[in-house]
């Protein structure tokens, strides 16, 4: 099995698997060409696919949580973003630009994607407000709780 066909059934198992358990189990058996430069002489094809699509940074105030996620290249349009509970999903399509020529160096991620983001508190929908400026995406709610209340044990 070639590693282009390996990498397309590890992207259709990862949707049917929650969390990162394709990515822990093959993490252990690639390397990058940083790690192991015989194996991969200057000018090679060969890349590691990135084991998170999209990236995404969670922050925590006091009185609100705000989840940025990088999405470069793409539009409002071709994302969707849903909640449930503690989990955020955003999906979409990255479509790979019209470039002539071999492609030397492919580190990034096109087609269709989808992630599931833990939230570390609940939001209901009518909460949450998402912004998307220059292939970012700012997601943003008020934290419910923003502080611990002592209760008396009898």
């Amino acid at each position: 099995m070639d590693l282009e066909k390996l990498k397309q059934w590890m992207e259709m198992a990862q949707k049917y698997q929650n969390g990162n358990f394709w990515d822990a189990i093959f993490d252990q058996f690639m390397d990058t060409p940083e790690q192991n430069p015989q194996k991969y002489p200057m000018g090679s094809k060969a890349s590691r696919p990135s084991t998170k699509f999209p990236l995404a940074d969670i922050y925590l105030t006091d009185t609100q949580i705000m989840v940025i996620i990088e999405l470069p290249g793409l539009q409002k349009e071709e994302v969707q973003l849903s909640l449930s509970g503690t989990k955020l999903l955003v999906k979409g399509i990255s479509n790979k630009p019209s470039v002539s020529g071999s492609p030397i160096l492919t580190e990034r991620h096109y087609g269709e994607f989808e992630r599931v983001i833990e939230l570390p508190e609940a939001a209901e929908h009518k909460d949450v407000q998402a912004k998307f400026v220059s292939g970012l995406l700012f997601v943003t709610y008020k934290r419910r709780y923003t502080r611990h209340e002592n209760i008396p044990i009898l």
